[in-house]
């Protein structure tokens, strides 16, 4: 072979030499760019997921007292009182439609802080998962051993939630976001229990349980499925943050028992349940107040959010 074509060729392979430790390099870079990236947002997302903050177990102390609530009862009382004095919190979706613009993820979604500063200063409460989340962490607060649980209506899946108590070889339904302000032993294949506005039937399917309200006639109407199987707080709070789609986002609500049934106002539609019978009236924005008003809530709060959904 000529000199100069073996000169040739080394120059030639030496630049393939060059140019496939430049691809290895771009290639690491790229691979360390993209772990990096990665890392970064799975830091943001467990950031996300470390919601209780020392203010919350502060608010969560100030509604203990505020409530009456001491560890001094036996378990299974302490757990009934509980959840008893949670009546105290409304189902209202002002508080969720006012806050879901907001950057801060905590304030977004209202956790205890949030609810406990709204209610001393508003009397809000707020919708299923932000008073489940709530209930659950003064449940640990207080030292019962407890789970989420999510359920499934009509509309979809993983659309409620609940918690599941487990004291003494016994569990039980914790479900403040339907206002069943009890405690209910699920262990059973049948459970009947009511609050101020239904009769309730719980079905244990073992996999599930379904729940149904019971007609002053018998019938059965079924609410919802909730599924036999606890939940992380991450899935929990991923079924959360899907709730702000909910078509319900479009409406206020506003459900609150008072001393003889249920009080139930959704845009100017305004409902009072008793043993299973409903009475109805649309109402005018001056009534509409009345309303509010006479039942410890703030108006301004409610015609706040009407006027951010534009009607």
């Amino acid at each position: 072979m000529p000199k100069f074509v073996l000169q040739i060729t080394l120059i030639i392979n030496h630049f393939l030499w060059i140019r496939f430790l430049c691809v290895l390099i771009v290639c690491e870079l790229c691979y360390l760019f993209v772990k990096r990236l990665k890392t970064g947002l799975e830091d943001v997302y467990n950031l996300k997921m470390k919601l209780l903050k020392e203010k919350d177990l502060s608010a969560i102390e100030i509604i203990l007292k505020k409530l009456n609530i001491e560890r001094g009862n036996s378990p299974a009382e302490l757990l009934k009182n509980t959840v008893k004095k949670l009546r105290a919190f409304p189902y209202e979706n002002l508080t969720k439609i006012l806050d879901a613009g907001e950057k801060i993820f905590e304030k977004k979604l209202r956790t205890p802080f949030y609810i406990a500063r709204d209610f001393i200063e508003d009397r809000t409460g707020g919708t299923c998962f932000s008073l489940v989340y709530f209930a659950k962490n003064i449940l640990d607060f207080l030292g019962f051993k407890s789970d989420f649980v999510l359920a499934d209506r009509k509309y979809g899946e993983d659309t409620h939630c609940a918690i599941v108590v487990n004291l003494e070889g016994r569990a039980y339904l914790v479900d403040i976001g339907y206002m069943i302000y009890e405690p209910v032993e699920i262990d059973r294949d049948k459970v009947f229990f009511k609050n101020r506005a239904y009769n309730f039937l719980l079905e244990n399917k073992y996999d599930f349980f379904n729940v149904y309200t019971v007609t002053p006639k018998g019938n059965l109407k079924f609410r919802y499925k909730i599924k036999n199987s606890p939940v992380s707080e991450e899935e929990f709070i991923h079924a959360w943050e899907k709730s702000f789609e909910f078509e319900m986002m479009n409406h206020t609500v506003v459900t609150k028992e008072v001393s003889d049934g249920v009080i139930y106002l959704r845009d100017r539609h305004f409902h009072k349940i008793k043993d299973g019978k409903t009475f109805c009236k649309e109402l005018n924005d001056e009534e509409i107040g009345h309303v509010l008003e006479n039942n410890g809530l703030k108006k301004e709060v409610f015609f706040r959010a009407k006027s951010l959904l534009g009607y």
